[in-house]
């Protein structure tokens, strides 16, 4: 029997890693003759980096850059890439440059927040010979646009006077004109790919202010002046692209990238899938487990256990999610999973459940119970 393990990380309690290992040493310690094969999976969401260098490894590189809030008080941090000398491909997580993780929790201001961090990451990349960059876009800090990466690439935004503004969300609404002449020729030969784990647009109710920016610490007013921002936005760029799927990610990252870099969106999973030749990995598989940190109505609209199980159709595998928190509101049975595990019991306090050593023990107790009743 081949039980193929492809799950996501359970953010903030275990990485994908982590979970393929722990599953891995439940089956091999309680049923004999079962080989396992482990896919650690991303989707676009911070981690995605680290599961590319599980794949098909790479050298790590380094930066300085500052953290998002842009504050004089907040120290720089090193943001991580991962540059494949043999293609020129360079993979990083806009997370580890421009991430809300990077900014503590009585510090978030969104309207400052800026994206220049992950521009220098990508200069960097470039100056060191990378031809294509490849960006994570889940996790982000910032609602500005792509204004502190186009900054950091040679654009220019401009206020109607001329003066040149700082690059953050709150400054969006006063761009009158983007100047992009010193974009170089190296970066415009760059072929960008924008990996991203939803569909949400630039604009209007499911867009990029509305649903995420409170996330980032935004007020229902800055909401409000950010969406006026991202629409004032949307006019000075070269290419429509408000209606964009995928186009809202990262707080419009994906807008203002397609539109000044003719960069490309992508679905995270499926290139993270592709890269492992995941369809080849369990075309002779008896099941697959899968799954998140949390199950919800979002899982099946990009997330990677909705990957996984589209793979798993083709080939008629069935394919059993595990989850750290399931959404009750979540439609279970029209996902399509045989079943979907909510491993944390309800007496298990949330601070304890997000421990890492506790999170892995119930992983590791859920899957021994799962290979109980199905073997």
């Amino acid at each position: 029997m081949k039980i193929v393990v492809a799950i996501d990380k359970f953010k903030g309690s275990a990485t994908s890693r982590q979970l393929c290992d722990a599953i891995e040493e439940v089956i091999n310690q309680n049923c004999a003759g079962i080989e396992v094969l482990k896919v650690p999976l991303a989707d676009g969401g911070d981690g995605t980096m680290q599961a590319i260098k599980q794949l098909q490894g790479g050298r790590c590189r380094e930066c300085r850059v500052r953290v998002p809030g842009c504050l004089e008080c907040l120290l720089p941090v090193e943001a991580h890439y991962l540059l494949d000398d043999k293609s020129a491909t360079a993979y990083m997580d806009l997370a580890t440059a421009s991430g809300l993780a990077l900014v503590p929790d009585g510090e978030r201001d969104v309207m400052n927040a800026s994206t220049i961090g992950t521009g220098v990451m990508i200069a960097h990349a470039i100056e060191n010979g990378a031809q294509s960059i490849v960006l994570g876009l889940g996790g982000s800090a910032t609602c500005d646009g792509a204004m502190g990466i186009l900054a950091a690439l040679g654009c220019e935004f401009q206020d109607a006077y001329g003066n040149v503004l700082r690059s953050c969300g709150g400054n969006l609404s006063l761009i009158d004109h983007i100047d992009s002449q010193r974009l170089s020729q190296s970066v415009r030969d760059v072929h960008f790919t924008l990996l991203t784990d939803v569909d949400n647009p630039l604009l209007g109710d499911n867009g990029a202010a509305a649903v995420y920016a409170p996330q980032k610490g935004a007020s229902p007013r800055q909401v409000i002046e950010l969406e006026s921002g991202l629409r004032n936005l949307s006019r000075k760029l070269p290419k429509d692209v408000a209606s964009m799927l995928g186009a809202g990610a990262a707080g419009g990252v994906a807008a203002g990238m397609v539109a000044m870099l003719d960069a490309v969106i992508s679905p995270g999973v499926d290139f993270v899938l592709e890269l492992s030749d995941f369809d080849n990995l369990i075309a002779d598989a008896q099941l697959i487990i899968t799954g998140e940190g949390r199950i919800d109505e979002q899982t099946m609209m990009g997330k990677a256990p909705a990957g996984v199980l589209r793979a798993a159709r083709r080939h008629m595998v069935p394919a059993i999610a595990l989850c750290g928190s399931l959404d009750r509101d979540a439609d279970v049975d029209e996902m399509g999973f045989v079943e979907v595990i909510e491993v944390t019991p309800k007496n298990v306090p949330l601070q304890e459940a997000m421990n890492t050593s506790t999170t892995l023990s119930l992983v590791k107790k859920s899957v021994l119970s799962l290979l109980t009743r199905i073997l």
